[in-house]
């Protein structure tokens, strides 16, 4: 069982339940997920450990809830750039300025929030949270399916939908190593991987 024992309704609750996943992701920055402590996680966001088994009843319970809130932040960033995107280039951008736009904005993300990187390694031990990945991979692919059809001039939605996939697949694998290396070797990953994006968008172009 990982899921909250109960969901904070007051603020003085809601507040409770912040400090302990903030205390969390700045331990997961600094020590490897599976030496996470709940005794710490508890000191840290100053309250008793009985208090912090009322809101999570185990550490796998911390990760499915900071793993659910970033997944919430990707998704609300895609939503927002593709939106942007479109709307700067009349609904029609080239392929490479919806890469260099949709990617660009993916790394900033990860780079302004390297406690997410720390929870995606914690989240990978976990077979569970495993899968809340690879669901929202899917459900990042299906939303992406409609705007690359535009991109594209492509009716074929399920050819659309496997590029969706791998590209959405190996986006968090491309933008993590980018980051996990020193500059000028991070710019260019990116770069790498925007080639390889682009490519395989051209070969997905519909002709015509």
């Amino acid at each position: 069982m990982v899921q909250p024992r109960r969901l904070p309704m007051q603020e003085r609750s809601l507040r409770r339940r912040e400090a302990i996943l903030v205390a969390a992701q700045e331990l997961l920055v600094t020590e490897n997920p599976e030496d996470l402590a709940m005794r710490e996680v508890a000191r840290r966001a100053g309250i008793s450990i009985g208090s912090l088994y009322q809101y999570f009843p185990s550490k796998p319970a911390i990760l499915r809830a900071l793993v659910l809130r970033n997944l919430e932040k990707v998704g609300e960033l895609l939503r927002t750039e593709v939106e942007t995107l479109l709307a700067d280039h009349g609904g029609r951008p080239t392929i490479v300025q919806a890469v260099d736009r949709i990617i660009d904005a993916y790394v900033n993300h990860y780079r302004s929030h390297p406690e997410t990187i720390a929870v995606w390694a914690g989240a990978q031990a976990d077979l569970e949270l495993r899968r809340l990945d690879v669901i929202d991979t899917h459900a990042t692919a299906d939303f992406m399916v409609a705007p690359m059809m535009i991109l594209l001039s492509s009716s074929d939605r399920d050819r659309i939908l496997s590029a969706a996939l791998l590209i959405t697949e190996l986006a968090g694998h491309a933008v993590r190593l980018a980051l996990a290396v020193e500059s000028p070797m991070t710019e260019r990953i990116v770069a790498q991987f925007k080639t390889m994006v682009v490519a395989v968008l051209e070969a997905n172009r519909e002709a015509g």
